[in-house]
């Protein structure tokens, strides 16, 4: 499998696209799906310029920041309030605690520690000092795809699923690389909120 500023540009904007399109024509009570791979494209497309300039020889702060800036902060935090506001199960309270936690640590490591952006093999790996990196990543994961798995909503759990899995590949295969690998899938894998937006019989929420 190769990533390339292709790759990141075709696949984020499609998704935007894709995305922006259903805003427009969803229902009102589906709208709200729609922005998941819209914001999916737009980090997608970050990373592309990531690409751009890491094949020019040099690195962007601007684009590895926001992209890292959806990757550890944006996600954590919108996927469980993502969740509650279709789902409204209680228990879902406490993700959306664990989502804020992890992304405050990571918003305080962005604006403390140094970023470094490099190249391995055919991905993209972002680095900085973590002291707390292994308890940290167990509570993002654990905000992430603990929300998703116990939503009553059968979209969600198929994507939490299918993410899950496309995060064990990317952590076994693309290590060193995991935060753009797996991002990558997930955001290919956010179509199926573009098929429940477009035609919600496909994707039967309960």
């Amino acid at each position: 499998m190769c990533f390339s500023a292709s790759a990141s540009f075709i696949a984020g904007g499609g998704l935007a696209a894709l995305g922006g399109a259903s805003l427009l024509v969803a229902k009102k009570e589906n709208k709200l799906l729609a922005t998941f791979p819209l914001l999916f494209g737009i980090q997608q497309i970050s990373e592309g310029f990531q690409w751009l300039n890491l094949n020019a020889g040099t690195t962007s702060h601007a684009a590895g920041h926001l992209f890292l800036f959806f990757a550890l902060i944006i996600w954590p935090l919108y996927v469980p309030i993502f969740v509650y506001l279709l789902d409204k199960k209680r228990i879902l309270k406490w993700f959306m605690l664990l989502g804020a936690a992890t992304a405050l640590y990571f918003s305080w490591l962005m604006l403390t520690e140094t970023i470094v952006i490099s190249q391995v093999n055919a991905c993209i790996r972002y680095s900085f000092n973590s002291p707390l990196e292994d308890p940290i990543f167990f509570l993002y994961l654990t905000a992430i795809f603990g929300s998703l798995l116990i939503s009553s909503h059968k979209a969600f759990r198929w994507y939490g699923a299918a993410a899950l899995i496309s995060a064990a590949v990317s952590w076994i295969f693309f290590t060193m690389a995991f935060t753009s690998v797996w991002c990558f899938f997930a955001a290919i894998l956010s179509v199926i909120f573009l098929l429940y937006a477009y035609k919600p019989k496909l994707l039967k929420f309960r």
